[in-house]
């Protein structure tokens, strides 16, 4: 048997995951609790096999309760339950330490499937959030790999335009002409899929070269 606790403060979602969890035979609600203030007291007792989580809970947010209740619960798999699918809060429900993320209008086709699939160590995603999320890490480590496909000339350009030197600058250091400076910027550019001066600097400071 697998012991589910819910955390949400809607009625009609507490009340629609117990009229699905009631109709199994492998899966009990031992809790259900609509603020983060008693299931933390009450959770710890509790010790769920999963925890179904709300991310925008009245008095602290969901992945907050989740990070302060992990070591806690070093045995309870977390589920994020969730009307948000955006890349912020998919990416902070990771860091926290979700298992799952399930969003609220796939409730009543995929929440069986999302406990039993933590339950057994797995991760779940429905496919929109999967693929979101996907994109959202490709996104992230694009950077730190266009950084490592920079030439030699295009790394030394790119740390003096993070200096703030202008074109012509540059290209009097270098003893370049200032066509083949920007020349170059337009591949450090492409290679770091920024759009100008600004995002391709960021870049660079978010994933500064080791050493």
């Amino acid at each position: 048997m697998i012991h589910v606790a819910l955390v949400d403060d809607e009625a009609i979602v507490r009340d629609t995951v117990a009229f699905l969890l009631e109709a199994t035979d492998d899966l009990l609600l031992t809790g259900s609790f609509a603020s983060a203030e008693e299931a933390r007291q009450k959770l710890a007792r509790l010790r769920p096999d999963v925890a179904l989580i709300d991310i925008g809970l009245p008095d602290e947010s969901g992945l907050s309760l989740i990070q302060t209740l992990r070591p806690r619960l070093p045995h309870t798999e977390f589920l994020v339950l969730t009307v948000f699918d955006d890349d912020r809060h998919i990416l902070e429900a990771i860091q926290a330490g979700a298992s799952g993320y399930l969003v609220k209008r796939d409730l009543p086709e995929h929440l069986l499937t999302a406990i039993r699939t933590v339950h057994q160590g797995g991760s779940w995603m429905s496919a929109g959030v999967a693929r979101r999320a996907l994109e959202l890490f490709r996104r992230q480590l694009a950077p730190a790999a266009g950084l490592q496909e920079l030439t030699p000339r295009e790394q030394e350009i790119l740390q003096l335009l993070a200096q703030g030197l202008s074109n012509a600058e540059i290209a009097e250091q270098l003893h370049l002409s200032v066509e083949t400076v920007r020349t170059h910027i337009r591949h450090i550019y492409r290679k770091l899929q920024a759009r100008n001066r600004a995002e391709a600097v960021s870049r660079l400071l978010q994933n500064p070269p080791n050493g």
